[in-house]
């Protein structure tokens, strides 16, 4: 089992070098989506298209008139930002050449399918994901209590259960499991198990859930490999996710040597079968 803390650490560590890849949430309830090209929007953008409109579905003036329809007249748009990058060579006084990416962001207005005329209707697809026998043995191994929650993923200490969206709701039964899991390391910190001060003190400070945020990401990608799902997408969003909360490590890769001792002795607990029915009393962690 050495051998798979070593290879996901190491392929963990590998993606952060290569700088930060936008975290995204795995599960949605039909939120807002491109027209064009059916992928969902992410991060601040899935917040600027709250809308009271019956389609999930966003387009620019420009793409309805491509595909042969219009918006409708006197209808407004709403606006929605994206990071594009930008390759700037440099020149230092010996002359030698360095090449630096900047980041940027771009503006662009979108509306509605509502808003246009002469677009088709477009309907969100049905998902159709199945159990993983080997990843779902795997998270009933310590019997946690896992309830229902259609909008969010998280364990509550107070109630010490996990809640997940459904199996339908996720990209893929992947997505589904490394979130399962992540949730799963954050209980095996609670009380009358590991007991780990990042459980009990999370609402403290950014540092403290920083620190039990990287761990139990680090757990999620531990349990993927040992159970022996595709693991290179779920990596790579694990990367992402470790990314955006290390920040508040002062951008300090390394501090994930540290999470994964601790992810490590979160799998090894749930392995070992040594788990305890005392709950624990706190607040929720994602």
């Amino acid at each position: 089992m050495k051998d798979v803390f070593k290879v996901v650490t190491d392929q963990i560590l590998k993606q952060l070098e290569e700088g930060i890849i936008p975290w995204r949430r795995p599960w949605s309830i039909n939120g807002p989506a491109s027209y064009a090209t059916n992928k969902e929007y992410q991060g601040i953008n899935t917040i600027l298209l709250q809308s009271n409109y019956e389609s999930p579905y966003w387009l620019t003036f420009r793409q309805a008139q491509k595909m042969g329809g219009a918006i409708k007249a006197g209808e407004k748009g709403q606006p929605i930002v994206f990071v594009d990058r930008i390759v700037k060579e440099e020149q230092n006084e010996r002359g030698e050449v360095s090449f630096k990416v900047l980041s940027f962001l771009k503006y662009y207005t979108v509306f509605n399918w509502c808003q246009t005329k002469g677009l088709p209707e477009k309907n969100p697809p049905e998902r159709d994901n199945q159990q993983i026998q080997s990843a779902e043995e795997l998270l009933r191994r310590p019997n946690p209590c896992i309830d229902i929650d259609t909008e969010q993923a998280y364990y509550c200490p107070h109630s010490d259960k996990i809640y997940l969206p459904m199996l339908d709701q996720f990209e893929s039964s992947e997505a589904y499991y490394a979130t399962a899991f992540h949730e799963l390391t954050h209980w095996t910190g609670g009380a009358g198990r590991l007991g780990r001060d990042t459980i009990r003190n999370y609402h403290v400070g950014k540092d403290v859930r920083s620190q039990e945020e990287l761990t139990a990401e680090m757990g999620a990608a531990f349990f993927c490999q040992i159970a022996a799902l595709d693991t290179s997408e779920t990596l790579q969003n694990s990367a992402a996710y470790i990314q955006s909360w290390i920040q508040h490590l002062q951008n300090n890769p390394k501090w994930v040597l540290k999470a994964s001792k601790q992810a490590k002795d979160a799998v090894e607990f749930v392995m070992s079968g040594k788990l305890s029915e005392v709950k624990g009393h706190a607040t929720a962690t994602a």
